[in-house]
Formats: structure tokens, C-alpha cells, sequence
């Protein structure tokens, strides 16, 4: 099935634009990943897609303190390609032992790696798609701790902007001019998605893309300033939105829920109760599950013609972002609990440190594109089912960056498609359930780096 869900994908697309087919889902696993080949020969390893971070690392072999994942430990000894970074190759090392540059990060959730630097070949996407291979400096873990040890992915691929001489892989593709334009975007379904760099595909976008500005060098921090509930708006101040990272709000797609500041937490659950307080709103009963701190909603199927009409009763949030509005539809904010799959709850939870984080599942149905050329964001409504894609390209429209600034594509459709099938399955109902208490307890599945200076190279810690 997944071979050919690949084969469908890549033929929908132009090899000018380097694309994968993103893996995952928020219930079973609470991450997206895509496939990365690695070293010559090339081997396969899964990372963990994340705009809030930089470095790209994953387990080696010989590392006794790593967990089992999907793929083999990586074994560049047997690459004929691979280096070992020294410590005098203008790369930050921390620690500095045996002339191998090291590198150790930590995460406010709780989690940690470390490891040595080393530079490879590296593919972005699958091995039916032929891309271009690209050398790479990326993390060996020798050490995981953690979520990093228990999840199935084998590690992280960070996007975030790059200040140091440490490179993210679109910053290496665009700099060996393997893609012509600094741009990636990210689709993100209930199951799979897909990813591009050096444009973005609007063959499946059911809107316009909506353009806001970036205001931050570090993360993607937009200036999120105001909340519609079914169309009414929320009196909000200024006060209400925290002024970390700048503006307060960074789309965090490492992150698995959205956290908010404490008053807009408040103020977005009190309408949103508002709202359901009207006859037929927010249908189902109302259920406690262990550890989830909001009440949740039961679905019946016996009492709608199908679940888009149990969605239908929940109300439409707005988020007014400088001049845009960017709508977050019920059947992406829920999500069903994993233990209790007719529970649907809300993955919006309070931030304890003051800020607001957009995460995974707020992107769910939304093509997102990181143009970091001209500073800018963009949200367009989409089919992001891989699978549809073999249906459309016959008609597709890949876009770069010079084309982004005047030019959008409107492709005509219905709205949002469940996705048909999960590609991956999830761990065991009861490991999923510690899973996602973990995940709520400590605020984040993947905690933001706080990079805030040059302090934040491979071995910085939080």
C-alpha cells in the first residue's frame, strides 16, 4: 500500500521541486515525519518534521542508550561518503573529545540527544522519486532520552531558521542550488500529508493562499492579534497575547497541540463554551477522560449521516493575523483521543511559560508555506491526501518564490477529505494513552528550542 501511495505521488509531480510524502497523524502517534535517505549506499531513516528547531539527527550504530525505532541504527562507517567532523571545521562542537565534534540538545518537555557531527549525502522524500543527494552535516545520536527514545520515528529533521554555520537541509538545497528558491511548505492531513521544497504545489488548494509576515530571524512568529468565534469576535488587548518570540505566536509543527497564553486560553474556551451552550451546538455527550483536563464529546454514529455532521455542530475559531483571517474548522481542532476513539476533544491546552505555539494540529487540512525569502507565511485550505493528488496532476501548478509575491492558484473542489488510510500504525492503546498524558502533562510532545543568540548551536540546551 505505501509503495504504491509513493508511486501515485511522484507521479503527480514536477522534478524541479524537491517533495515527499509526509507519514503520521495527532491521535496515534502525535508527530508527522517524512523519509530522508542517507549516505552511499543510501539508507532510509524517519524524522520527525519540526519548524521550531534546526538540527536533523537520528540514532547511530554502536549507541547503547537509544530506543528501537522504525529503521536501523545508521552506520556511517559503512557509508563510503561520510565524515566525521573534526573540531576545527568552523562548525560549533559542544563537547569537543577525540578531535569529534559533538553536539547535545534538550527539550523543556523533558527529552534530550547527543551525539557527534558527521556530513553526508543526504535524499529528502522516497526512493522512487530519484533526488538529487546533497552533503549535509546532520547529529549520530549515542545518547536519547525520553520521548526521543520511545517514539517509532528514528529522529528530527529541524527547519527553523539557521543563524549559525549549522545548515538545515532546505538551507543546504537551496545553497547547492538544487531547488531555486528558499521555500518549503508543509500539508498536514488527519492521516499522511505531503512536503515540498523550493515551491509549493496548489493543485489541491480549495482557497487562495493568505500571506502574513514573519517577524522573527529565529522561529516562524507571526503577529496573531485578534479571535473570531462562529464569526463573533472576541474583545481582546494586547495583553492577552504573551510577546514572547517577538510577536508572541510561532507555528511550531514539532509541536502536537496548540498552547496559548493563560487570558487567551481563557477568553477562547469561554466563547467557545458560549457557543455550545446553544441548541444543537456542539452535539454529543459530554465525557471525562483520564488525564485530559477539558470535558470531551462522544460520538454517535447512529445519530448523523456521518462524522462531518457531528462536526458540523462545533463552532468555526478565526484567527485574525494582521490583515488575514485563517479559519481552523472543527474537524481539525478535534481530535479523538486514542484510547477512547468516539471521544473528541479540543488540542488546545494552556501554556504554562507564556506563550502561544501553534502546533501540529493547527496546520491539519492547511497547506503552510515557509517562504524565507521575502519573510512571509502563507495558508491556503487543502487536500493534503497524498492519494488525491494522482487525480489532479494532470492540471498542477508548482509556484517559487518569484511567482508567490503576485500570483496564487485557486483549484476548485470540495472541502476537506478524511483521509483514507493511516500508513503507519500506532503503539498499543495503553502505551498510546501514557504517551499522550505525557504529551499534555508537560505542555508539548517537542518542546521550542529557545534560541535566542548564537548560544543556541548544536549543543545548546534548554
Amino acid at each position: 500500500m505505501s509503495g504504491f501511495l509513493l508511486l501515485l505521488f511522484v507521479s503527480a509531480y514536477s522534478q524541479e521541486i524537491e517533495h515527499a510524502v509526509i507519514y503520521g497523524n495527532t491521535e496515534d502517534l502525535g508527530y508527522f515525519y517524512v523519509d530522508l535517505w542517507v549516505g552511499t549506499p543510501p539508507k532510509k531513516q524517519t524524522v520527525i518534521i519540526d519548524t521550531g528547531s534546526r538540527i536533523t539527527a537520528f540514532p547511530c550504530a554502536g549507541c547503547r542508550d537509544c530506543g528501537t525505532h522504525m529503521d536501523s541504527y545508521f552506520d556511517y562507517r559503512n557509508s563510503s561518503t561520510s565524515s566525521v567532523l573534526n573540531c576545527n571545521q568552523n562548525i560549533p562542537c559542544s563537547p569537543c573529545k577525540n578531535d569529534q565534534c559533538g553536539y547535545s540538545q534538550s527539550y523543556a518537555e523533558g527529552s534530550s540527544i547527543a551525539g557527534i557531527l558527521v556530513e553526508d549525502f543526504i535524499m529528502f522524500g522516497d526512493d522512487f522519486q530519484h533526488s538529487k543527494r546533497v552533503k549535509f552535516v546532520f547529529g549520530c545520536h549515542n545518547r536519547e532520552t525520553n520521548l526521543f527514545r520511545t517514539q517509532k520515528a528514528d529522529g528530527i529533521m529541524g527547519l527553523a531558521f539557521a543563524k549559525s554555520r549549522m545548515p538545515t537541509l532546505v538551507d543546504a538545497l537551496f545553497s547547492d542550488h538544487d531547488i531555486s528558491t528558499d521555500i518549503f511548505a508543509i500539508c498536514f492531513g488527519k492521516n499522511d500529508g505531503y512536503m515540498t521544497i523550493g515551491g509549493y504545489n496548489s493543485s489541491l488548494h480549495l482557497s487562495e493562499v493568505a500571506w502574513a509576515n514573519l517577524h522573527d530571524d529565529t522561529f516562524y512568529s507571526i503577529n496573531w492579534h485578534g479571535l473570531k468565534v462562529d464569526g463573533n469576535k472576541i474583545e481582546l488587548s494586547a495583553s492577552d497575547f504573551s510577546r514572547q518570540y517577538g510577536t508572541g505566536t510561532i507555528v511550531d509543527s514539532g509541536t502536537t497541540f496548540v498552547y496559548l497564553h493563560q487570558p487567551l486560553y481563557e477568553a477562547l474556551w469561554s466563547h467557545f463554551e458560549s457557543a455550545c451552550s446553544k441548541a444543537g451546538k456542539c452535539d454529543g455527550e459530554k465525557v471525562s477522560i483520564p488525564n485530559e483536563p477539558h470535558l470531551c464529546y462522544n460520538y454517535d454514529d447512529d445519530s448523523y449521516p456521518d462524522i462531518f455532521a457531528f462536526y458540523d455542530t462545533f463552532p468555526i475559531f478565526t484567527l485574525l493575523i494582521e490583515n488575514i483571517e485563517v479559519q481552523w474548522l472543527p474537524e481539525n481542532y478535534l481530535f479523538a483521543w486514542p484510547s477512547y476513539p468516539r471521544s473528541y476533544c479540543l488540542g488546545i491546552y494552556s501554556d504554562g511559560q507564556g506563550c502561544n505555539v501553534l502546533g501540529g494540529i493547527f496546520s491539519r487540512g492547511m497547506d503552510v508555506i515557509f517562504d524565507r525569502t521575502t519573510n512571509k507565511i502563507g495558508f491556503a485550505d487543502s487536500e493534503c491526501n497524498p492519494l488525491h493528488i494522482s487525480q489532479t496532476h494532470n492540471n498542477r501548478t508548482f509556484y517559487n518564490q518569484t511567482q508567490t509575491s503576485n500570483k496564487t492558484a485557486v483549484e476548485e473542489g470540495n472541502r476537506w477529505i478524511v483521509s483514507a488510510a493511516v500508513a503507519i500504525s500506532g503503539a498499543s492503546l495503553g502505551l498510546i494513552g501514557l504517551l499522550m498524558y505525557k504529551i499534555i502533562k508537560k505542555c508539548r510532545r517537542k518542546s521550542i528550542l529557545e534560541i535566542r543568540d548564537e548560544e543556541s548551536e548544536p549543543g545548546s540546551s534548554v
